[in-house]
C-alpha cells in the first residue's frame, strides 16, 4: 500500500506476545504504533503474513522528520514492581540524520509520570542488532490502570532521518532483590 487514508500504523495490542511465567511482553514490528507507518515513502513494514513466528522481518525507516514508535502492554494485569524496557534496533549502512538524540519515554497508566532516557543513535547503534537502552526501568504502582506505555521519539529537531531498523522491544519485570 503506497499511501492510505490513514497514514499512521496502529497496532492491535492484543497481538503482543506475553510470557506469563516470566512476566514479559515481546513486541514484534507490527505490534507498534508507528507515525507515518502506513506510507511506503516513510516506512517499510513487514507483510502481515511474514510477521508471524519468532523472528519476523523488521520495520525499516525510509525517512521521516517526525519519528515516533510506541507500544503498550495489553490487557494482562500488571503486578506492581520495576520493569525494564528495551528496543532491539540496528541501522542500515546508508542511515542518515541521527545527530539529534532519540528519547525513550515510558509511563505506567494514562495519568502516570513519564520517565525518559536520552539515546545517541549516531554512536550507540550500528548495523548490528543492539538492545537499547541497557538500563531503562520504570516503577509500576498497584492501580486499576497500570498499562505500561512506552516509545522511541525524535520529534523536536524537524530534521529528516532514515535507515533505522526496529526489530523488537521487550518489557519485562525486574525480579525483586532478595
Amino acid at each position: 500500500m503506497s499511501s492510505s487514508s490513514k497514514p499512521h500504523y496502529e497496532a492491535d495490542p492484543t497481538q503482543v506476545g506475553y510470557d506469563k511465567d516470566n512476566n514479559r511482553w515481546t513486541f514484534k514490528p507490527r505490534d507498534f504504533n508507528i507515525i507515518w507507518g502506513n506510507d511506503k515513502r516513510y516506512w517499510n513494514l513487514p507483510d502481515p503474513q511474514q510477521s508471524s513466528g519468532n523472528d519476523p522481518p523488521p520495520a525499516e525507516l525510509v525517512q521521516v522528520c517526525w519519528f515516533e514508535v510506541t507500544g503498550k502492554t495489553g490487557a494482562a494485569r500488571i503486578k506492581a514492581g520495576k520493569y525494564k524496557i528495551k528496543f532491539e534496533v540496528s541501522k542500515k549502512q546508508d542511515a542518515f540524520g541521527w545527530n539529534s538524540p532519540v528519547y525513550m519515554i515510558a509511563k505506567s497508566g494514562k495519568k502516570g509520570r513519564y520517565s525518559w532516557k536520552k539515546i545517541d543513535v549516531s554512536t550507540e547503534v550500528t548495523t548490528d542488532k543492539k538492545e537499547l537502552p541497557q538500563d531503562f526501568e520504570i516503577d509500576v504502582k498497584q492501580s486499576d490502570d497500570n498499562t505500561i506505555y512506552f516509545g522511541l521519539y525524535e520529534v523536536w529537531s524537524g530534521k529528516w532521518k532514515g535507515g533505522l531498523v526496529i526489530h523488537s522491544a521487550i518489557v519485562q519485570e525486574v525480579p525483586p532483590k532478595t
